[in-house]
């Protein structure tokens, strides 16, 4: 997995790349360009052949960014959607378990306050640091135990006792769910693809035969910019929770100031 975001800020991400591909674009139109007047010279048609290749990787490359940019953001957007569900969820069993009798109520009302100081103060920070994450495993187990060993001795106590029951495994599901983006990003070999066919796209962009090197320059730096503007996109929403634009634990305090 490639951890940009422990590499360097977002915005500095963004420089990096813009630097690296017009120092590649630069070097290129340097060592480049008088090869291509040449093969223009030699070659008739050389400047249709250079264009349509160009177009065409271009294209394709400008596909790949483009789908690998709508998945991560896909991801990204369906993890935010995972925590808001647990949060929810989370929600929804304390209002239930709080009708519990002394003492399992009390019992189950401090395992979700565990619970939730253990996502912000302990998991979330585990999970920017690239760490596996156990603790909301056990205490799910341990709510699991409590809720099942609570015998009831009314009707009413059973009808909560199913109803809190019920709600637990639609906090458990989301919670698993949830916990499947935690390992949610693009590999590395993915990474190497996009970055190997910038530096490609770049360099035969260089082959283009113009009159003036400032000319080449001036094609070769907007390719570079568009190029790294589009990767700088793809790595901000990349990792949903260890990201440099990552989700917050934010639904997780909401949920934490309504049990109080």
């Amino acid at each position: 997995m490639w951890n940009w975001n422990h590499l360097a800020p977002g915005w500095l991400i963004f420089l990096i790349f813009l630097t690296v591909f017009l120092i590649v674009g630069a070097l290129g139109t340097w060592l480049l360009r008088g090869r291509g007047k040449r093969l223009s010279d030699a070659e008739p048609k050389w400047l249709d052949l250079i264009t349509h290749t160009v177009s065409v990787t271009g294209t394709l490359y400008a596909l790949l960014l483009v789908l690998t940019a709508l998945a991560v953001y896909g991801t990204y957007s369906q993890a935010g959607l995972a925590v808001a569900t647990e949060a929810a969820d989370l929600k929804a069993l304390h209002n239930v378990v709080s009708e519990y009798p002394e003492p399992t109520r009390s019992e189950l009302q401090d395992l979700l306050n565990e619970y939730v100081d253990y996502m912000v103060d302990e998991a979330w920070p585990a999970y920017q640091r690239g760490d596996d994450v156990e603790g909301d495993r056990v205490l799910e187990e341990q709510l699991s135990r409590t809720l099942l060993g609570f015998t009831p001795s009314s009707d009413k106590d059973q009808q909560l006792s199913s109803l809190a029951v019920s709600e637990f495994e639609d906090w458990s599901k989301s919670r698993q769910i949830r916990s499947t983006f935690s390992t949610a990003a693009l590999p590395t070999t993915l990474w190497f693809t996009l970055l190997i066919g910038a530096v490609a796209i770049v360099l035969l962009s260089c082959l283009i035969p113009t009159r003036t090197r400032p000319a080449s320059l001036v094609l070769v730096s907007a390719i570079a910019g568009m190029i790294s503007l589009l990767l700088f996109v793809v790595e901000r929403v990349d990792d949903p929770f260890r990201g440099s634009m990552n989700i917050s634990a934010g639904p997780y305090e909401t949920v934490g100031k309504a049990f109080d």
